[in-house]
Order: structure tokens, then C-alpha cells, then sequence
């Protein structure tokens, strides 16, 4: 019979070729661990905790340099001092209620120039096609009047001023303030209503009177954004632009850009906030504000004499501190 092979190695053995063998130095325990990760190599160490970090802050939350330096935040101080703390000087009082007048200035102003924006794109297409409207009335008009020459002079004067109210009419449409709320000139009339307004019942208005009915299509068109005046009236811009026609375009774009309006009504709001704030809290705390000025200017200013100064005036001296 011929030469039998030797028996392979079963799995069991401890002898592997493709492994690597131990060295007889490494203790023990250290084979035992690695020969269980060798067979389950799923079994990790055990986990380390993660480092002392600080907790993620959301979107919402400030730092406390973004609150300190927010207006509103310094309003609310301003605010709750002025009310809880009745016993401050009136020097101090004065300047914290200045102080807290000229931030709700700013804050104002800013929710104005806000305001501003939203209008300009809000009424820009109005805008746009009442001027286009109030340009084909001028050229009927000036058709009118270079057709025929013969007419009469009440005729000639008629057709004069509706060319003038023609001309104002463009001029408003294009030099409005753009950051205030637009009026509409032309009053719309049948079916050219807008797409956006609300639907109104006609039998429900058929119940109303006239002045319910007239106060329930102004409310249809303030929520359709656009705001009609009445029947052959104009609002109260279309005068202004009037006037500054005589004045130049200079006048006009200073209008348009908000110039000659809005100074003025910061003016009047700064007006209204200080002597809203300070009937506020004249009516929390109860007290008047302390003159800043002395007793003895009471009097426009002028000094009695008899409270100068003398060389004879002893009560005057410095008591001796800067005698040696």
C-alpha cells in the first residue's frame, strides 16, 4: 500500500499557520482577552464618555453681549427702573427718560423704514397702471384741445384745468411717497374689481344701508391691500404734489424718497412717545420730575444783587483750607 498522508489538524488545535504565535513573555490574561476578541469580534471596550463640553445653544437664545447691546432689551430696563424705583434723583430720572425716548425714537424709525419696503412692493403694479391710465386721459385731452381751435372761452377753461388736474394726476402716481400707503386716484367700477378682494355677498349688502354698505367695501379693500378714496375725490398727497409742482422735480424726488414726510412724522412720533412716556410714568410713580435748573433762575435768569459776591463777605471765605 502506498505512503498514507498525516492527519490534518482539526479546528480545535491551538496550531494555526495562517496566525501568528504568541510570545512566551505576554502574560496570561492578555492572550485570553485577545483570543476572545479573535472569536467575537463584535465585543469592543467599553465605551469612554465624551468630554466635558458646553451645551449646544439654539437658535432662539443670545449671548450675553447680544442682550446687553439689543434696543428692546435696554427698553425694558429703562422701562422697569423708571416704574419700580421711585426714589431716584430727578437728574437721573431725566436722563434715563431721555435716553429712554431717544431708543424708542430708533425703534421707531426702523419699524418705519420696514414699513417703507413693504409698501413699495405692495403698490407698485397700482402705481403703475393708474399712471399709465392718467397718461392716455392727458393725450385725449391735449388731442382735444390742438383738434379744434374754435371754442368757447368756458370751453377753453374747462378743458384747461382737466388737463392740469391730468397732469397732477401722473405726478402723483409717480412722485407718492413710496414708503407710505398708496391712495388710488380711479375708483373701480363693475366687474374690474380686483382678483384679490374678498367676495361679498350681494344679497347680504342689499340688507345694509348706505353707509354700512360704504364702510363694508373700504374694509374689502384695506384687506386687498390697496386703498380707494371716493367718487371724484383726491386724497390728501395728490394736493401736496400739487403745490411742489411749482417748486421743481427736485422737490418732487425729495417727496418721493420720503424727505419731506417722513422727518415730520418722526418728529411728531418722537413728540408723542416723550409725552406719552412721561404721562406714564408720572401717573406709575405719582411724583414730578425735579427742575434741573436752580431756584434763583426762576426769574428769566437775572441775579439779585444783594447775592454777589464782596470782598467784605465774610461768610464767603473757603474756612482757612487753602490758608497757610
Amino acid at each position: 500500500m502506498g505512503k498514507q498522508r498525516p492527519p490534518r489538524p482539526s479546528a480545535g488545535s491551538y496550531y494555526r499557520p495562517d496566525r501568528a504565535q504568541f510570545d512566551a513573555f505576554r502574560p496570561r490574561q492578555d492572550r485570553i482577552g485577545e483570543t476572545q476578541r479573535r472569536s467575537n469580534p463584535r465585543q469592543t471596550s467599553p465605551r469612554r464618555h465624551p468630554p466635558n463640553l458646553p451645551p449646544v445653544r439654539s437658535a432662539v437664545s443670545k449671548t450675553k453681549h447680544e442682550r446687553s447691546t439689543n434696543p428692546s432689551t435696554r427698553i425694558h430696563s429703562l422701562r422697569r427702573l423708571l416704574t419700580s424705583q421711585q426714589d431716584l434723583p430727578g437728574t437721573v430720572r431725566q436722563e434715563k427718560e431721555r435716553e429712554l425716548a431717544a431708543l424708542l425714537f430708533d425703534q421707531r424709525k426702523a419699524l418705519l423704514t420696514q414699513n417703507a419696503r413693504k409698501n413699495l412692493q405692495r403698490y407698485h403694479f397700482v402705481r403703475f397702471m393708474e399712471r399709465k391710465k392718467a397718461e392716455r386721459a392727458l393725450k385725449q385731452l391735449l388731442r382735444q384741445r390742438d383738434s379744434e381751435q374754435s371754442h368757447e372761452q368756458a370751453y377753453n377753461t374747462e378743458l384747461k384745468k382737466l388737463i392740469h388736474i391730468a397732469e397732477v394726476d401722473i405726478n402723483y402716481t409717480k412722485y407718492a411717497p413710496l414708503g407710505e400707503k398708496y391712495i388710488s386716484l380711479f375708483v373701480q367700477e363693475g366687474k374690474k374689481e380686483r382678483q384679490d378682494r374678498p367676495k361679498i355677498n350681494k344679497t347680504e349688502m342689499a340688507t345694509y344701508d348706505a353707509d354700512q354698505r360704504n364702510e363694508i367695501l373700504q374694509l374689502a379693500d384695506q384687506l386687498s391691500n390697496v386703498v380707494r378714496s371716493a367718487s371724484g375725490a383726491k386724497p390728501p398727497m395728490w394736493y401736496e404734489v400739487e403745490k411742489l409742482m411749482d417748486e421743481g422735480e427736485a422737490k418732487l424726488e425729495a417727496l418721493r424718497d420720503g424727505k419731506l414726510t417722513t422727518d415730520k412724522q418722526l418728529q411728531k412720533e418722537l413728540a408723542a412717545i416723550g409725552g406719552k412716556q412721561e404721562a406714564e410714568l408720572r401717573r406709575a410713580h405719582g411724583n414730578q420730575l425735579q427742575e434741573m435748573k436752580p431756584s434763583w433762575l426762576d426769574d428769566d435768569g437775572i441775579i439779585d444783587p444783594a447775592d454777589l459776591d464782596s470782598d467784605q463777605d465774610d461768610d464767603m471765605s473757603d474756612g482757612g483750607f487753602f490758608e497757610r
